[in-house]
Formats: structure tokens, sequence, C-alpha cells
């Protein structure tokens, strides 16, 4: 079986990622960025104009990628509880299957600083929509769903921070993601309706 070999643009993609995985957007330069690839400066200019084309692309392209698999996951299910364990383990596989991409997606600081105006594809907004959706059907307690949506959010990457403490070898998230939903479910619930 033939691999394809990546491109130029994908080599330089996939080092930003896992330059700001490591570093943080402010730490990274285009110059690191060329170092990591093996190419000139300018090599990278005639792929993306600036570095923060560069993240906006590589981010949104990645992201946007991931929404639609989750919406996808979700859509299986017909009750709350359920798409979100559906979510929780997407999550959970990403990271264990490329942690930088899940630090870059999820945990990097300020990448939102980069983005148009008019971009709404989020995973704050699907849990938003979701929360509302059970909660005007009667399948959770009336409640305040971005603060709910925020603790979700909270409650898987926080756990991602903690695995990410066992450097170099992370710890893995997938055998603990049922533990992870019921934890989602409990924050959305209440827990003295579980």
């Amino acid at each position: 079986m033939n691999i394809p070999t990546p491109t130029t643009k994908e080599k330089i993609s996939r080092a930003a990622i896992e330059l700001i995985a490591a570093r943080g957007i402010d730490a990274v330069s285009m110059r690191d960025i060329a170092r990591l690839v093996g190419v000139t400066e300018a090599a990278l200019y005639r792929h993306f104009p600036n570095k923060n084309e560069l993240i906006w692309e590589v981010f949104t392209s990645n992201y946007d990628s991931f929404a639609e698999h989750l919406e996808y996951k979700q859509s299986e299910f017909p009750e709350l509880r359920q798409k979100l364990a559906s979510m929780v383990q997407s999550c959970c596989e990403l990271f264990d299957r490329d942690c930088d991409l899940f630090v870059f997606l999820l945990v990097a600081q300020h990448i939102q600083r980069f983005a148009p105006k008019d971009y709404s594809a989020s995973l704050p907004v699907l849990l938003h929509t979701l929360l509302l959706d059970a909660a005007s059907q009667g399948e959770i307690p009336p409640q305040d769903v971005e603060h709910s949506a925020a603790m979700i959010m909270g409650c898987v990457i926080q756990s991602a921070l903690y695995c990410l403490y066992h450097r170099p070898e992370p710890l893995k998230m997938t055998p603990k993601s049922a533990a992870l939903s019921l934890s989602c479910w409990h924050i959305v619930k209440g827990l003295s309706d579980v």
C-alpha cells in the first residue's frame, strides 16, 4: 500500500500544529515552522501570506472537519445523554490518536483572535443548540445553557490537560470516556436528578 507523501503545505500545517501545541501561538514564529519543515522561510510565504493566515487556515480546516464529525456522530442518537456520550468519545479518541491536534484545536489559547467576524462554527455552538433543544423538550431541566456548555467543555478539556501532565507519554482518555460522559450528563441533568 502506497502512503502518499505529504505536500509541502501539509508539512507546514502539521509543523504549525505541533509547535503551537507545544509552545503556544505567541511563542511560534514562521522561522520556527520553516526550520521544523526543513524549508526556507520564503517557501512558507508561497503557501501562506503571514502567520495569522497560516494559523487560521490550519485551524479552520481541522476544526471544521472535527465539528462536522461531532455533528455526524451525535446525530445518530435521539437522546441528549447518548449525543453527549458520542461527542465525548470522539474528543477522547482525537486526544489519543493525535494529541497535538487536540491541543491545537481545543486547548491552545487565543486562536479565536484570528477568526473573521462571521465565523460561527464551533463546539460551543453545537453544545448550546443541543442543550437548548433538550431543555425545550423537557429532557433536561431549564438552565443557563451557555454555562452548562462551558462546564461540559471544561470537563473534557481539564481531563485532557491532566492526561498531558504525564508526558512524555500522556495518559489515554478513551478508556475513561464513559466516566467522563457521565460527568457531563451530571452537569446538565443535576446531581440530585440522575
